[in-house]
């Protein structure tokens, strides 16, 4: 009942209710003289169409039994009293009684005198015996002789008017439960109208609630729920507009924090992940969706790095750390921050986590290139330094000793020359310094020719080198200069590192768009753990017997610069004691 459907229903209904009720009552009685004239003239119509139907058989004295049975049929038929009586023409003659049960006079019905021809009176009045009272109607006529008729019909004005009262009365009831129903309709669609927009405004608050914002009442009455409507509307685009001001913001940050290198992780105060970026999920080898959300120290890390989040929530410092995990093996670097979300908020803890394995290898060749450039470069100094020397001081003292001594000069400065070139070479190409001189390059030509030029040192060596060269090698578009120094660096290196009699095969072929270029060798093979790094400048397999042939360690880095210039692609592949296969791809287009 506390429902205000229920109640605008209710008082809704109750007004109508009453309403009808007076109706009912008030009706009937104002309705009863409205009755009363149409039964009187009813009564009137009826007495003339008696005095028609007995008119025939009036004045004729062989006939007054057949009067007699048509005035009672009369009176049967039309529940009333039917009284004929002649006024004039003839000895008086009366057929039925009057209306006080005797003899009918000179004051049966409305008067004689007072009634004319073909004309009817009706009039009211009591009848002594019952008390009721009656209605009288007498119609003047002639019969067929001339003689003048007077037929008066008695009825209780109860019967008629009672009859009309109770019809109206039935029609009255039905006409109050027609209307009861259609009130019910009516208070329905009133209290529907009226609490109709309150429950879909709740229904917009619970939806609200829930966070959806989309939802609109759209109601256009211009009352005062018509307005509540509108600013209900108006609140939830409100909401809507700052929800989705919010959500650009989130997204925004998220993918700022997605798209950083480090990764980032955020603790509350109480020391659970509220913020994982993919790639902090990634360094730490956890699960993003698992994690935020849990306790830090309940995290597979080290017992260390957990304690730093610990420490800097405990002492609002910064700490760092740096620390090693395995699978793969790398090295990170940890730096935790205290933070806070406002005046008078607890304090949290923002950490940016850094891979620093490839700054460790960075650092670690750059001191190993420091290394071997600085002992490549010493060793042909160390030996022109000690043969000029032996020039100055006359050590040399024959002419023989002296162009041996000036021989081994000019071989370390063109040691010393190559070194130099190579590094120049390798850095400019990867630069971007070098433009490529693109044109179309036979590669099966190109490799005949870098072959041709190390077959004398291959047969020094005792090297046989087979060619394996595809019919339908195309033509590519390349810098045929520098594709020739890859080829060349190739061979130069499985010359260098090959077995006496050993054998090397160059074959080149076409496959999925690209002309692929191997080199392969039967020399002792390099070990698996130093296959990633041997496109690494001033990188051996073995230093020792490197610098024994007079290498740079710069080749296959040029190599390699020179193929990705290009937009291909290289590879080594090995197993010690069986050889080893160096190849490169060049796209076709």
């Amino acid at each position: 009942m506390r429902s205000l459907f229920w109640k605008a229903f209710l008082a809704n209904l109750l007004t109508l209710l009453v309403a009808l009720g007076i109706v009912s009552i008030f009706l009937p009685v104002a309705f009863r003289n409205l009755y009363k004239e149409r039964a009187e003239a009813q009564l009137s119509s009826l007495a003339q169409r008696m005095a028609l139907y007995v008119r025939p058989l009036l004045g004729d004295p062989g006939r007054e039994r057949e009067v007699e049975a048509r005035r009672l049929l009369m009176e049967l038929s039309s529940g009333t009293l039917v009284c004929i009586r002649r006024l004039s023409g003839g000895e008086t003659k009366v057929f039925g009684k009057g209306p006080q049960g005797g003899e009918p006079s000179d004051t049966t019905g409305p008067g004689a005198g007072e009634v004319g021809l073909a004309d009817t009176a009706v009039v009211s009045g009591s009848d002594s015996l019952c008390g009721e009272d009656m209605l009288l109607a007498q119609y003047n006529f002639h019969d067929p002789q001339g003689s003048r008729w007077a037929l008066i019909v008695r009825a209780r004005m109860a019967g008629i008017v009672n009859e009309t009262v109770y019809q109206l009365r039935q029609l009255l009831l039905l006409a109050v439960l027609v209307a009861i129903a259609v009130s019910l309709l009516v208070a329905l669609a009133l209290s529907g109208h009226i609490s109709g927009p309150l429950r879909r405004m709740r229904r917009l608050v619970t939806v609200m609630a829930d966070g959806d914002f989309s939802q609109r009442l759209d109601i256009e009455e211009k009352d005062e729920v018509g307005d509540l409507a509108r600013s209900f509307d108006s609140l939830a685009s409100s909401l809507q507009s700052t929800l989705d001001h919010l959500g650009q913001e989130q997204a925004r940050l998220r993918g700022i924090l997605a798209s950083v290198a480090e990764g980032i992780v955020a603790v509350d105060s109480e020391g659970r992940v509220s913020l994982l970026n993919p790639q902090a999920a990634a360094l730490l080898d956890l699960d993003q969706a698992r994690t935020v959300g849990a306790a830090i120290d309940d995290l597979p890390l080290p017992d260390h790095v957990s304690r730093q989040f610990t420490q800097c929530l405990r002492i609002n410092k910064l700490c760092s750390a740096e620390f090693e995990l395995s699978r793969p093996q790398r090295s990170l670097v940890l730096q935790v921050a205290p933070v806070r979300a406002g005046e008078g908020e607890r304090w949290g803890a923002v950490a940016v986590v850094r891979d620093v394995t490839s700054a460790h290898r960075l650092e670690a060749m750059r001191r190993r290139f420091i290394s071997d450039a600085s002992h490549e470069i010493k060793t042909p100094l160390t030996s022109i330094g000690g043969f000029a020397a032996a020039i100055a001081d006359g050590t040399a003292a024959t002419q023989q000793q002296r162009t041996r001594s000036a021989a081994l000069i000019v071989r370390e400065v063109k040691r010393l020359n190559r070194i130099v070139n190579d590094l120049l070479d390798l850095s400019r190409i990867e630069s971007g310094a070098v433009q490529l001189k693109l044109e179309e390059v036979n590669l099966a030509e190109l490799i005949r020719a870098a072959v041709e030029a190390f077959e004398a040192q291959a047969r020094a060596k005792g090297i046989h080198v087979e060619l394996d060269l595809a019919r339908d090698l195309p033509t590519l578009r390349a810098d045929s200069d520098r594709i020739y120094q890859v080829v060349a660096n190739l061979l130069s290196n499985a010359i260098s590192f090959n077995r006496p009699d050993g054998r090397i095969a160059v074959a080149a072929w076409q496959t999925n768009g690209q002309v692929r270029v191997e080199v392969r060798d039967t020399g002792p093979g390099i070990p698996a753990n130093q296959l990633p790094n041997i496109w690494e400048r001033f990188h051996r397999a073995d230093s020792a017997r490197a610098r024994d042939e007079g290498g740079t360690g710069l080749g296959l880095a040029i190599v390699r610069s020179i193929v990705h210039a290009h937009r291909g692609d290289v590879f080594a592949d090995s197993e010690l004691g069986q050889g080893s296969t160096f190849s490169f791809t060049l796209p076709i287009t």
